[in-house]
């Protein structure tokens, strides 16, 4: 009997007893394995911080690539930042643990016990932490570019232009429209047009997507898939046409609502080969096309279309005159001159290109020139082109004749060298200038280079040419192209350019003739001609041949030429051999062509002065290289070289500039890239180094280039830089990866005395920058970016007893710092007034050290120029200015604090040093920031107040003001001062509104007058917005509010403050303001005439929008409501989101109706009260009104969702009201689920 119970009890015993000792044995553990615990939280704390250090080099490349980083990227780094940051604190308490207590005999077992407890978490957090990042993307491609309206051709908006404008954008939304065009002649402001058609759109969300592509005289499918998938963030990943064609239809079908834009049609499309699904195809795509035939329109079934004709005599006159810069004043309009500038703009045809271009050429120019001008005008002949009109032709001949020296004319017409709609590289015009020995009186390219950039410059202000798509580039108008090639091709310059078309063969007709300049697409040739003959050929441009091989006698027939450029023409083996009989050639450019094996037939070419390899692929750079002793450039970016021949670079003695890029990195080679380098130290005349090296390794021990002038070095297994430039330098030096040594034993000292930006990012025993690196203070430094050096102290250090200049950073316009763990201060010690007085932005992120920015006497730094600062993350700073340098912040536009712990305020009256008598008679009564728009403040438990000791702070020009996660918040200024007996609070002491003018304190006459965005959330105590009287025009200009997580929030304006006029408020968000019952009164919301965009969601008492509730001068109200409608109307509402609000019943208040005609995206989730819009309780009205009935009128829904209601609103959506009561425009999705609600029914 005792066996069996034994039997029976001993295993409930044995499992009680395994449930007993675990946590019992995981409590002691804490107690006596506490040093296990602790090493195994250090070995998780280094490996977690291994892949932070991984990661944010992966986020910085990828910033550096324009990616978007992920947001649980930056969640992360965060999270693991706070995890570093509390598991160091634990392991500082190893050390008292170990102490022990009664002078270490006995051991401190609480504190033990705890310090393994909290070890075993935290290293289980690490753990999970590093776990995370194995699966998540670290960043993704930047959103589609937008299409940006230009301004290159001049057009103002004129009520021409502007009705045609809005015409075009009503027939989009009209549904039975698909193909809508706009034609006109070339130049007369299409392009434009459209592109102010793509922002409206995309403005008013009549589309998820708006692209447009350039389709030009002769259309590239290719191009034009290219392009729209661009904008839409399309790979394609697929060659063939077809393929591509399939990928683009499926993207814009999978797109809703989508508008195409196809620019300068010169002839019917194929849609259906592009890949552009419309009509029934794809009933939410819109084409809109622009032509300068209206024959074209038609062939494009285009349903709809306007015609841009030119511009009114007056229109054009008032162009004419802003262009041209003439004052209409009765004092100069009775002049000869006057009436001649008249004469001149008839001229134009009330063209705008026109107009512009000739006005622009005129401006400031005297009587003669004008009288020149018009006699050109009038007796010009005019060589017929296609679309382009007579008077637009001798217009911009015009302008092309004003321009002055044959320099600057022979420049614009090689940018007529590319096909149209080209971004054409500013470094190709440098190189054919040198090539074709354009330029006179010039010594070097670098000076050719200032030379065309000047004369870039003089042609876009002459709206000759425009603004390319990236930097270095720009492009050519095509009617202003049209007319360069006519110019170019006459006798006296014989360009042929044949770019628009893929050429099958070269021209027959043109292997013979005397051309001076040709250039040729190539694309469909399969084969290149051997037996061409082109006597007083200067520069052949040749592109787009992927097939063909060049002939061994291809160029025998053009002896003369002197500039050679060839891109993406593949050169199988080796470069044909008579090109060595090309003696002449002063510029060779082979850009993309595929893989060149042997390059030492270049090495016959004895005057050549530029040879570039940009993205062209050898291997070496042979002996024979070395010849060339005339080249001045040498270009191997992206070409993947991996040798030079010893010797070479030491042989070219004029050399002058060498673009390297990431090549040279080997590691067999350390040695020999190292011998390399320092041939150049033999080269007087050198000038231009662009290179990147993964590791000081590769870098000489003392380089010292004395000549260097322009430069972009990086030396860094970290950062990234792209292989290809502007080739406008800015003296850059990026180093990373590195120990102080390197930086003292690199040869460096004279760069850092003329670089302009400077990087360094994880530098081990760097404890300073300023004078340790340049004893000069970086004089010519505008830009000086530090990242993880965890030694450094200070930026600049003025204490140790060594000399230092007078100024330090004189010209530093930027600043960043980041993930310094050890930085004390940016400046210690005494500095000179001017000592950083061009600095126009500060950044500073991740500074646990930092307790100052400026502190004593370096208080006298004066920030004049300071527009911007971005402070997070600096635990320590209990404030960010003292009151002498806030005083100077005159320029300061945006100021952005967050996530600072210890911050109280952002000005101090800490005033340690320094003569105070000076400091107290420099004091006034407040701080004016006269230039501040932008302040954010987020995230900050410690934060009191803006400043300290002062009476008042004025923010006239202030536009966006985000509030966020700051408790402590009780006003802008806090004073202890006995002077200053009256504060003008912007909250009051117990943060219960946002403004308060009831306390008998003046306000000002306006208050926030250019306000446009407030933003105000997790303030605990706020009970109103604005509390008391404020005058009408008080943020008047308010677009934006947004209000977050306010509990105690009753009312957003109350009483007197309903006088409030919000005007120009366009969008209202409101969440998780849980007091609030209703937002506005009538009196205001009839006001709200710009609102677009209503989301309110998860207020929990919240009952109506629109109360009947009117306080303050009742008489003045009872006025107001004689004059009330029976409806309220929000005529520009396009988006209404109501969403968890329990209480809900109705929008609106003792109101007749609702009118919504804009509206088009409807959401109403969990709301299980709402029964009418409107619900009135006014003896006139003795029913509610269903939820949509006939008074409630919108139109143009296109989105609806409807969730978890209530039984009786889901039946009252089924009644069979809406067809007959309710004006809709609605999709084919709305109809459809309006079916299937009948036939639920």
């Amino acid at each position: 009997m005792a066996t069996g119970w034994v039997g029976f009890v001993g295993p409930i015993v044995g499992k009680i007893g395994e449930f007993l000792m675990a946590p019992v044995g995981r409590h002691f553990g804490y107690l006596f394995s506490y040093k296990s615990k602790v090493k195994n939280l250090k070995d998780q704390v280094k490996k977690l911080d291994e892949k932070r250090g991984a990661m944010q080099l992966s986020v910085d490349e990828a910033e550096r690539n324009v990616k978007v980083i992920g947001p649980d990227v930056k969640g992360w780094l965060e999270r693991v930042d706070k995890c570093s940051k509390e598991a160091r604190e634990i392991l500082k308490v190893k050390v008292e643990a170990n102490k022990g207590c009664l002078y270490g005999w006995c051991p401190n077992l609480k504190l033990r016990y705890s310090l393994g407890k909290k070890a075993t978490n935290k290293a289980k957090e690490a753990a999970k932490l590093h776990e995370e990042r194995k699966l998540t993307q670290v960043a993704y491609n930047e959103p589609p570019p937008w299409i940006e309206s230009t301004s290159t051709e001049g057009i103002k908006v004129f009520e021409s232009r502007r009705l045609i404008t809005n015409d075009v954008m009503e027939a989009l939304k009209y549904d039975g429209f698909h193909m809508i065009a706009i034609c006109g002649m070339g130049g007369v402001g299409k392009t434009t047009m459209v592109k102010e058609v793509a922002k409206r759109a995309k403005e008013e969300k009549l589309f998820d997507e708006v692209v447009m592509a350039v389709v030009s005289q002769s259309p590239n499918e290719r191009k034009i898939q290219g392009e729209i998938g661009d904008k839409l963030g399309l790979e394609f990943r697929v060659e063939t046409e077809r393929g591509r064609a399939d990928r683009l239809r499926e993207r814009i079908r999978g797109t809703k609502r989508i508008l195409v834009i196809l620019d300068d049609v010169w002839e019917r499309l194929e849609l259906n080969d592009i890949g552009i699904p419309f009509g029934d195809g794809h009933r939410g795509c819109k084409i809109l096309l622009t032509s300068r035939f209206d024959n074209i329109c038609n062939d494009m079934d285009a349903q709809k279309k306007f015609t841009v004709e030119v511009l009114t005599e007056e229109e054009a006159w008032n162009l004419f005159e802003e262009m041209a810069g003439i004052f209409n004043d009765t004092s100069h309009t009775s002049t000869d001159l006057y009436i001649t500038q008249k004469k001149v703009a008839d001229e134009c045809g009330c063209l705008p290109i026109a107009i512009v271009t000739v006005a622009r050429a005129l401006k400031d120019k005297d009587r003669h020139s004008w009288n020149s001008a018009l006699l050109q005008l009038r007796k010009s002949m005019v060589k017929n082109i296609r679309g382009v009109e007579e008077k637009v032709f001798k217009s911009l001949e015009l302008s092309y004749n004003f321009l002055g020296s044959r320099e600057i004319k022979e420049c614009f017409l090689l940018c007529s060298l590319y096909a149209e709609d080209f971004n054409i590289p500013i470094e190709d015009l440098v190189r054919y200038g040198v090539g074709i020995e354009l330029f006179e009186a010039i010594d070097s390219v670098n000076e050719a280079r200032d030379r065309v950039h000047a004369f870039v410059d003089e042609l876009k202000k002459g709206y000759l040419l425009m603004d390319g798509d990236g930097g270095g580039c720009v492009k050519m108008h095509d009617v202003v192209r049209d007319v360069a090639i006519s110019i170019a091709s006459r006798e006296e310059h014989s360009f042929m350019v044949r770019c628009d078309e893929a050429l099958k063969e070269w021209p027959e007709k043109e292997r013979h003739k005397n051309y001076a300049v040709i250039s040729l697409r190539c694309t469909g040739m399969s084969k290149l001609p051997d037996n061409l003959e082109f006597p007083k050929l200067h520069l052949l441009r040749l592109e787009h041949n992927y097939t063909s091989k060049l002939p061994d006698s291809f160029y025998g027939g053009m002896k003369e030429i002197k500039a050679l450029s060839m891109l993406n023409v593949y050169i199988k083996g080796s470069q044909p051999t008579s090109l060595r009989w090309l003696t002449n050639l002063r510029s060779l450019s082979l850009y993309e062509c595929g893989q060149i094996n042997d390059v030492s037939v270049i090495g016959a070419l004895e005057n050549l002065e530029i040879l570039g390899f940009e993205g062209t692929r050898i291997d070496e750079l042979p002996k024979e290289i070395g010849q060339l002793s005339h080249l001045k450039l040498l270009d191997l970016l992206r070409s993947g070289v991996k040798r030079i021949c010893p010797g070479v670079l030491l042989s070219l003695s004029k050399l002058e500039e060498l673009y390297l890029g990431s090549s040279f990195n080997d590691e067999h080679r350390i040695e020999e890239t190292k011998a390399t380098l320092t041939e150049l130290c033999g080269l007087s005349n050198f000038t231009t180094l662009v290179i990147h090296l993964q590791r000081f390794a590769y870098w000489p021990r003392d380089l010292v280039l004395t000549n260097l002038k322009a430069f972009a070095i990086t030396i860094s297994p970290m950062i990234f830089t792209r292989d290809s430039c502007d080739y406008q330098l800015q003296n850059q030096l990026s180093l990373g990866d590195l120990h102080e040594s390197n930086l003292m034993e690199s040869g460096f000292e004279n760069l850092f005395k003329i670089t302009k930006i400077l990087e360094i990012t994880q530098a081990v025993g760097v404890k300073k920058v300023g004078y340790d690196l340049d004893k000069d203070g970086f004089k010519k430094l505008t830009e000086l970016f530090l990242k993880y050096c965890q030694d450094l102290e200070y930026v600049i250090d003025t204490t140790d007893g060594v000399p230092v200049p007078q100024i330090a950073f004189p010209v530093l316009q930027w600043l960043r710092l980041d993930h310094l763990d050890n930085l004390k201060e940016i400046c210690h010690g005494q500095l000179s007034e001017e000592a950083f007085s061009a600095l126009k932005r500060l950044e500073l992120r991740d500074l646990p050290a930092l307790t100052h920015l400026w502190k004593g006497p370096t208080q006298l730094v004066r920030l004049r120029n300071l527009t911007s600062l971005e402070l997070k993350r600096c635990d320590k700073l209990e404030s960010l200015f003292s009151l002498s340098i806030a005083r100077y912040l005159m320029q300061l536009q945006k100021l952005d604090v967050s996530k600072c712990r210890k911050m109280e305020v952002l000005i101090s009256s800490d005033e340690e040093e320094g003569d105070q008598n000076e400091i107290a008679s420099k004091t006034t009564d407040k701080i004016v920031f006269p230039k501040l728009k932008e302040l954010y403040l987020r995230c900050l438990p410690s934060f009191t107040a803006l400043c300290k000791a002062m009476n008042g702070i004025e923010l006239l020009q202030l536009n966006q003001l985000i509030l966020w996660g700051i408790p402590k918040l009780n006003s802008f200024c806090n004073t202890s001062d006995s002077n200053c007996d009256t504060i003008q609070p912007l909250f009051n002491k117990d943060l219960k509104y946002v403004i308060d003018t009831t306390d008998g304190v003046l306000v000002p006459q306006i208050a926030f007058p250019v306000l446009q965005w407030l933003c105000v959330g997790h303030l605990d105590t706020l009970k109103e917005i604005f509390h008391g009287q404020l005058p009408e025009e008080a943020f008047g200009a308010l677009k934006r509010l947004d209000l977050w997580d306010l509990p105690a929030l009753t009312h957003l304006w109350k009483g007197p403050t309903q006088l409030v006029r919000l005007r120009n408020l366009t969008s209202l968000e409101l969440t998780r303001c849980h007091k609030l019952e209703s937002m506005f009164s009538l009196s205001i919301a009839r006001d709200l005439m710009q609102l677009q965009k209503l989301d309110v969601s998860q207020c929990r008492k919240m009952e109506v929008l629109i109360s009947s509730e009117e306080e303050g001068d009742q008489n003045e109200i009872a006025s107001t409501t004689i004059e009330t409608t029976d409806k309220i109307v929000f005529p520009k509402l396009k988006e209404l989101y109501l969403r968890g609000l329990p209480s809900f019943i109705a929008l609106c208040k003792a109101v007749n109706g609702i009118e919504l005609l804009q509206l088009n995206q409807l959401i109403l989730c969990e709301i299980p009260k709402l029964n009418s819009f409107c619900n009135s309780s006014d003896s006139n009205y003795d029913t509610i009104q269903p939820l949509f009935n006939q008074v409630i009128v919108m139109a143009v829904i296109t989105g609806w969702w409807q969730q978890r209601w209530t039984r009786k609103a889901k039946r009252q959506w089924q009644q069979d009201k809406l067809q007959r009561r309710v004006v809709m425009a609605a999709t084919t999705e709305m109809k459809e689920e309006e079916r299937e609600h009948r036939q639920q029914r």
